[in-house]
């Protein structure tokens, strides 16, 4: 059974159609990009899945309906973070603590997985600064790992990843693939797609496209009909390959590189 199925979703606000039918499915232990042009109804669709906005259709997130009835159920599957500003804490030590605190995890818990946190991230640097005057990477960290700390099975981010740098994505992919929480990853950058194992394309409240992300990149025609561009080194792999300098294309600079020096 699929962890998150979406059924002729309709969605309509002041007279304007965002959802006429939509229908996806994601499979179970597999993570999630949701792509497609500015309007195209991506935070929409995050916030629908995470039960703020009334809907007509079917939505199940690991077998719970998503309805007014089960908010409270669906807190514990899923946590969408939207921005990163917002904090409730001055401090980063205790910000990380405040979740945990209000689900009333014990203490020695609640230092375990802080400690789990440092030896991913090496985060005792910062444990004790202001949020303000933290990096623009270590802030969104922060507010990434106050959701991720309470362990959903999903962490859906909003255009999120783009605030990270290369080293700290990494880390981060690997922190949430040793805790088993499947990212959902809502974006308007491309490149962003990579990190995930499907990818969901919008376009003017329709599926425009999903599946697998490598088979979805393929689609380099419908992607640019959308207004959407291809990565950068699988675009320039697809125009060698058209020259006959290669003969696949690549999704990284490393692995094109390795190839061209071949």
């Amino acid at each position: 059974m699929s962890n998150i199925r979406i059924s002729d979703l309709k969605y309509s606000y002041s007279d304007k159609c965002v959802f006429s039918g939509l229908n996806f499915t994601l499979r179970k232990d597999k993570t999630l990009s949701i792509i497609g042009p500015s309007g195209s109804g991506k935070t929409t669709l995050l916030k629908i899945i995470n039960g703020e906005l009334p809907y007509e259709g079917s939505i199940i997130v690991s077998d719970i309906v998503v309805n007014s009835d089960n908010i409270d159920k669906l807190r514990n599957k899923i946590a969408v973070v939207y921005d990163i500003n917002g904090f409730v804490n001055e401090l980063v030590k205790d910000e990380l603590r405040f979740s945990l605190e209000n689900l009333n995890i014990d203490p020695k818990e609640i230092n375990n997985r802080i400690n789990e946190i440092d030896d991913f991230f090496a985060i005792k640097k910062i444990f004790n600064k202001p949020i303000e005057v933290l990096s623009t990477n270590d802030r969104a960290l922060v507010k990434i790992l106050s959701y991720a700390i309470y362990y959903p099975e999903y962490l859906a981010l909003d255009d999120i990843l783009l605030y990270l740098n290369e080293r700290t994505k990494i880390l981060l992919l690997n922190y949430l693939n040793y805790k088993n929480i499947r990212l959902i990853n809502v974006t308007s950058n491309i490149e962003d797609t990579l990190y995930t194992d499907y990818t969901l394309v919008l376009y003017n409240g329709i599926n425009a496209i999903d599946g697998k992300t490598f088979d979805v990149l393929k689609e380099e025609k419908i992607l640019k009909r959308l207004g959407l561009n291809l990565p950068f080194y699988l675009d320039l792999s697809i125009q060698l390959k058209l020259y006959g300098l290669i003969n696949r294309t690549y999704l990284n600079k490393e692995d094109l590189v390795k190839r061209l020096w071949k």
